[in-house]
């Protein structure tokens, strides 16, 4: 093996073994990519890229981004998001012009980025028991503790395709099962999205042959009634009628209907059923924690208390608040909205909590800080500058380190509902693309799709769809572990899973 290939490997192996624990490491194995091409360089060695459609698509989008420094305002900013994007510049220039081995050590590489993604998920898993055990608060960051637990799902995801399309079946249920068990307590809606795309594609792939057409059309179909059904099950449902409604407590006292209100807890209207006045005096007597102050996660106790009620589908009066339990009074202080969050957990509280936020967000609330609905937000103020901003904006984006700035000033112009801590960027890398560096900048990240989509085959097309579909919901190139996963897709798992 020549120095360049030694080298060049090796930084490979760093890199995907490093995706799921170490930012630090993945620059260590990218600046070792880095060296195998200037030794390649110095010797004479480099040769013409394999693959020029792809080399230029990724390439030619870091150099736009080079470029998009000449009409950025924010230089420091700039400099830092190329510094993040330096992956599109430096794997394609090492593994498409120095001489390597790929149809060996490609499968080498696979194999470490396996092993490495389930030695991740074993240990978020056996972190969080531990945290469980001990009684902490957990949230999704407890289970994922190394990176984002988004990005942890996909990558679970494309793991534990490539063990079931290359039918190593043994390991892929040992796989999956440490796969779907981290998705699950990181309630990660788009972890367990990319999970079923991976099962769906599977099945088809195994169908035979003159059967496929017709599978692939009724997993389409079936896809489509199951998106319908979640879309059903987390849109609340009709308001009552007034007619239906009780109008006095036990007590006498006048119930508070909003009959247009939507947001539900459990499945029963939040704001029907309302005797805030008598709710009150009965709570001071229970607890010592005020009525009118706040819960342990910072929420005023009487929307908790509300919610809390509702969800055992209980009138919101001062005769219940009486008779609930010495459990139940500590779980309202502790900030427990639902009764479901004694007995559920992972994922189904994360549906419990989507359905929430976009009843709240029905309703004319504030989405800040609910993951979902805030993307709404995220999105709209995307296009604003878009569209706003006139045609050489559309073309050319407003720079390489303008897209913190320029969302700022358009929450501000579109008065958005977001509090300044949740204004955040697109959520959206076609978007990101747009708005950073226009039509142009987003076409070399279109062509680099498309043309790896070419290289690609029934079996590393799986790896393909789960990075196109992640990047309608993520800035996936936003960060230094995204942007190197999206490479490693585009041009090491596509190229070396050819049969």
């Amino acid at each position: 093996m020549k120095l360049a290939e030694i080298t060049l490997v090796s930084g490979l192996v760093i890199s995907v073994s490093a995706l799921c624990w170490s930012a630090f490491g993945t620059s260590v194995g990218a600046g070792l990519l880095l060296l195998a091409f200037l030794i390649s360089a110095v010797r004479g060695e480099l040769h013409k890229p394999s693959n020029k459609l792809l080399f230029w698509g990724l390439v030619g989008g870091f150099i736009w981004g080079v470029a998009g420094l000449i009409w950025t305002q924010n230089i420091p900013e700039g400099l830092a998001t190329l510094q993040i994007k330096l992956p599109l510049l430096i794997f394609p220039l090492a593994l498409f012009t120095v001489e390597w081995d790929s149809g060996k050590w490609g499968k080498v590489i696979l194999k470490f980025f396996i092993v490495s993604s389930f030695m991740a998920a074993l240990a978020g898993i056996i972190w969080g028991n531990y945290h469980a055990f001990n009684g902490d608060e957990l949230h999704p960051r407890i289970w994922s503790p190394f990176i984002s637990h988004i990005r942890m799902g996909m990558i679970l995801s494309v793991g534990w395709g490539l063990l079931l399309m290359n039918k190593e079946y043994r390991y892929s249920i040992i796989y999956g099962a440490a796969a779907l068990l981290s998705i699950w307590h990181t309630a990660s809606v788009t972890g367990i999205l990319m999970f079923a795309i991976t099962a769906v594609y599977f099945l088809i792939s195994i169908v035979k042959t003159e059967y496929r057409r017709r599978s692939v059309l009724l997993a389409c179909i079936t896809s489509l009634v199951g998106l319908f059904a979640i879309a059903f099950y987390l849109t609340p449902i009709t308001p009552y009628s007034l007619t239906t409604l009780h109008t006095h407590t036990p007590w006498g006292n006048v119930y508070e209907h909003n009959l247009e209100k939507h947001l539900e807890e459990n499945g029963y209207k939040v704001w029907n059923f309302l005797a805030i006045d008598e709710m009150r005096p009965e709570w001071n007597l229970r607890s010592e924690v005020p009525f009118d102050s706040l819960d342990a996660n910072g929420h005023a106790i009487a929307t908790t208390a509300i919610r809390y009620l509702t969800s055992k589908n209980l009138p919101k009066n001062g005769f219940n608040i009486k008779n609930l339990s010495e459990k139940a009074i500590r779980n309202i202080e502790a900030g427990h909205t639902s009764i479901r969050m004694e007995s559920h957990g992972g994922l189904s509280l994360r549906l419990d909590d989507i359905r929430f936020e976009i009843g709240n967000y029905l309703d004319g609330g504030n989405p800040s800080g609910s993951s979902v609905t805030q993307r709404f937000e995220f999105m709209k103020t995307g296009i604003y500058i878009v569209k706003s901003k006139g045609i050489s904006t559309m073309l050319f984006g407003v720079g390489t380190g303008d897209l913190p700035d320029s969302y700022e000033v358009a929450y501000l112009e579109s008065n958005s509902r977001l509090d300044r801590a949740y204004r955040k960027r697109t959520h959206n890398q076609y978007l990101a693309w747009c708005v950073g560096l226009g039509l142009v900048g987003l076409v070399f990240w279109l062509l680099s799709l498309y043309s790896s989509l070419l290289l690609s085959t029934n079996i590393s097309r799986l790896s393909w769809l789960i990075l196109a579909i992640s990047c309608l919901s993520e800035d996936t190139l936003e960060t230094q572990a995204g942007v190197t996963f999206a490479v490693l897709i585009l041009a090491v798992f596509i190229p070396n899973q050819r049969k």
